[in-house]
């Protein structure tokens, strides 16, 4: 008469459990490796964003050291073409008079990648005066003291 605990019954049990364990650890170190690798791709995201940003802002400094070159000229409208700021950064600025002495100032940086491929890009925009220089001194754009700032969106 076979007893109760046959050794014989359990073959193969142990087997099967390392089995389901080993699937159930590979399961949890490949979400692990994908969540990694996203907040990676979120990290390079932000950077380009920050770049793209960057260029915005330069851009933005340029147009205004323009908008006081334009002074009492009569162009509504002065566009500068995208120009390079790095090896992978590109800015486009644009100075729209709005009436005898307010302009608005709008700049688009953009990060782009090794085949011209954008990869971030921001505008920002600024509304200002321009004031005539004292005595012989030239024009000089004075961004408006409240809300003078703004991101813009597509």
């Amino acid at each position: 008469m076979p007893s109760a605990h046959d050794p014989g019954r359990e073959r193969g049990f142990g087997l099967l459990l390392v089995v389901v364990l080993l699937a159930l650890m590979g399961a949890l170190s490949l979400g692990a490796f994908g969540a990694a690798r996203q907040e990676c791709r979120n990290a390079s995201d932000l950077g380009y964003a920050a770049q793209a940003f960057e260029a915005a802002e330069s851009g933005l400094a340029a147009a205004a050291s323009a908008a006081a070159g334009l002074g009492g000229a009569l162009p509504f409208t002065s566009q500068a073409g995208p120009a390079s700021l790095g090896a992978r950064t590109r800015v486009a600025t644009k100075v729209t008079r709005l009436n005898e002495s307010l302009f608005l100032l709008t700049s688009v940086g953009e990060r782009i990648d090794g085949g011209g491929a954008v990869l971030a890009r921001r505008f920002l925009g600024l509304v200002g005066k321009l004031e005539s220089g004292v005595g012989s001194a030239p024009p000089r754009f004075v961004p408006l003291e409240s809300r003078a700032w703004a991101q813009l969106y597509d």
